[in-house]
Formats: C-alpha cells, structure tokens, sequence
C-alpha cells in the first residue's frame, strides 16, 4: 500500500497539535513521530522525549536524527527511524513542522510527503491561543507568526503544500476529518 508522511505547517497556536491528536484517534495508522527536545516538558505534553543537550549530540552524531532545528532557544530533533518504519509498514507518519525548514523533508522524502499549511483565523484569535499556557511570555512567537504569516500572504509559500485549512475554535475534529479525506485521496 502506497503511504506518506503527513507534515501540519503553520505557525505556534495555530492548533498543529490537537488536529494531530485528533488525526490519531479517526485512525491508529497515524503515528505521530516524537521529537527530542532540550527542554523540561510542559503540564500535559505527552508526545515529545525531552533529552539533554549532551545526550542529542551523542545520538546526532551516531546518525540517528533527520534534522535538528532550533527555536525559541530550545532544541529539536527528528529521529529518522520512526518516519522510515511507519513508512515501511504502511502506517501513516505525522508531524508538524516549520515552513521555512521544508526544504529538508522534501530533500529527504521527496514523492512520499503530503503538506498542510493552517492559518489561525485572526491574528487576535492568536494571540488569545498564545497567551492561554505561557507559551509566548516573552512575545517571540507572536513576532514571528506575524511574519510568517506575512510571507504567506504575499504568496511565498505557494506551491509548498497539497492542502491550506483555517482553523477555528472548537473546530478541531472537522479540521482533522478534512485533513484525513485529502491525505487518504492522495494516496490513491
């Protein structure tokens, strides 16, 4: 059976996670693929594997990682192994991911990715959704959905995703049914 990896883009707050989590529940072949990360995980977190910095080098350095980016001061790394094997197995990888990074998924994976692009439904409703969990205390992350999102919208990112949704409060599971829908015709 033909099979993708399923990359959600858009920027923090937009709700890359819950559609995700949402994705996982409509099928078990959606395997989120957890990131390594070099910061303490917050209340709730569950799908992400914090490690010291040591330890991401170590395991970097015996190749275990597809990429390691840097945000907000804090490390992440994509293992390779869980993307190849849900690929082999015909399971459905997922994960989100940043725009700008693109390049090395589609260097990497070039025939088996479908891409999301979702956009917040305001910049208020944003800004509501940062403020939420402290995860914008210093405001960095707003700044840079702003320009992100300002590059969207002069067309930048045209051509670099299969599917753009907007996501609305509450809306979470219709989202994810729609996602669903087009990834599985993709396969066909």
């Amino acid at each position: 059976m033909l099979t993708k990896f399923l990359l959600i883009l858009g920027v923090s707050g937009v709700g890359k996670s819950t559609v995700i989590m949402n994705l996982r529940k409509m099928d078990k072949r959606f395997v989120y693929v957890s990131p390594y990360i070099t910061r303490m995980l917050r209340n709730g977190e569950k799908d992400k594997i914090y490690i010291t910095d040591e330890a991401m080098d170590e395991m970097n350095k015996r190749g275990e990682f597809l990429v390691i980016n840097k945000k907000y001061g804090i490390r992440y790394a994509t293992p390779l192994l869980p993307i190849t094997t849900a690929l082999s197995k015909a399971n459905f990888p997922v994960l989100d991911w940043p725009v700008n990074r693109l390049s090395i998924m589609i260097k990497a994976f070039a025939d088996q990715l479908y891409v999301v692009y979702l956009l917040p439904p305001s910049i208020e409703e944003l800004e509501k959704r940062l403020a939420q969990d402290d995860r914008d205390v210093d405001g960095s992350r707003m700044v840079e959905a702003r320009e992100e999102l300002n590059a969207f919208d002069q067309g930048e990112y045209e051509g670099c995703y299969d599917l753009c949704l907007t996501t609305q409060t509450g809306d979470d599971q219709v989202i994810a049914k729609v996602i669903y829908e087009h990834y599985l015709k993709s396969l066909q």
